[in-house]
């Protein structure tokens, strides 16, 4: 009888063991199932780099362990990046952020520039015909801005910053955004005077229906030639991600960059629900309007992975160096910023 209780009390200890480790093991992967990453866009053109993204967000409560994608103000991203697991940003602030410390991965570029040149009432055939001309624009100390500079020096063209025109130069009048390049255009049809501004898509499609302005220059093709890239446009915006979730799921990070691909061919698919999912999921979003399959095809967002964008993200970052180096922290970033796909 003695022996029977002692087996008796093994097993329930044995038993209450299992139960323990179980209760343990499944608590451990309910963890695992209900841990969610999150994302953020700055409002404007990045943004249309996530639309599909948030479509599927929306639809089915999450994209695997993606739960919450979140557009905000454009000055907010810096802040909101560090604390997301991912980030859309200027491509200059991946540099930026990793040169000052923060563990990140850059994973790819996600939109391939959207910058254009528009004229009214303008006979400018060349960028040397800009000399002696006022030019309005967008992005002061951003990669729009870089982009623009390094082509005028590239053709030798002097230029400085003012709010008049100077013989023998480009003289640079900086405005908030495409909606101060456009009322300057709309003023200038009315007036029968010259007005030349460099904007981005989708603001560039409203300045050609609203002020009637005619297409310049694309900087894209400019800057294809200026390279010599096999790649039309630069990196504007890039994804980034936390290094420890990089190193933690790669499998996640895989889905995610193979989910996001289909954004291009998504968002001009689909051009009439667009600006819907983004008002949406940001009521304040400044892409509250329809937008055509045409502008959002130049708004080149297109998902290109860092192992293929590579050459052209340190041809971009480069041009930086030689304007302002501290919009990307002082230097080029070494191999620790990219992503390596395990």
């Amino acid at each position: 009888m003695k022996k029977f209780f002692r087996l008796s009390a093994i097993a329930l200890c044995v038993a209450l063991v299992v139960s323990v480790a179980a209760m343990f093991i499944a608590c451990d992967d309910e963890t695992k199932e209900t841990t969610t990453y999150t994302m953020v866009a700055p409002d404007g053109a990045p943004a249309l780099a996530a639309v599909s993204l948030i479509d599927t967000v929306d639809k089915n409560g999450s994209f695997g362990k993606l739960g919450k994608v979140e557009i905000v103000q454009s000055s907010a991203i810096s802040t909101s990046a560090l604390n997301a697991d991912f980030a859309i940003v200027p491509a200059n602030l991946a540099a930026n952020l990793y040169n000052k410390g923060q563990k990140i991965k850059l994973l790819a570029t996600v939109t391939q520039g959207n910058l254009y040149v528009l004229g009214v009432n303008s006979e400018v055939k060349t960028l040397k015909d800009l000399v002696g001309k006022r030019v309005f624009s967008i992005g002061q100390g951003s990669v729009p801005d870089f982009i623009f500079q390094t082509l005028l020096a590239n053709e030798g063209i002097a230029y400085e910053q003012g709010e008049k025109a100077v013989e023998g130069k480009v003289v640079i009048t900086y405005v908030a955004d495409g909606s101060g390049v456009m009322s300057q255009l709309v003023a200038a049809k009315k007036s029968g005077e010259e007005a030349i501004g460099v904007i981005a898509e989708p603001a560039a499609s409203k300045a050609f229906a609203n002020a009637g302005a005619t297409e310049l220059f694309d900087l894209q093709q400019l800057w294809k030639d200026y390279t010599g890239s096999e790649t039309l446009g630069y990196p504007q915006a890039v994804l980034i991600a936390k290094a420890d979730v990089c190193e933690s799921d790669p499998e996640f990070v895989d889905a995610l960059l193979t989910e996001m691909e289909k954004n291009g061919d998504f968002i001009v698919e689909n051009s009439e629900r667009v600006s819907e999912i983004l008002v949406k999921a940001y009521p304040q979003t400044s892409l509250n309007t329809a937008m055509s399959a045409q502008t959002l095809s130049r708004c080149n967002c297109n998902l290109v992975r860092i192992s293929e964008a590579k050459d052209d993200y340190v041809a971009m970052l480069n041009s930086i160096i030689a304007i302002k180096p501290a919009a990307i922290g002082g230097k080029l970033p070494d191999d620790g910023l990219y992503y390596s796909a395990k």
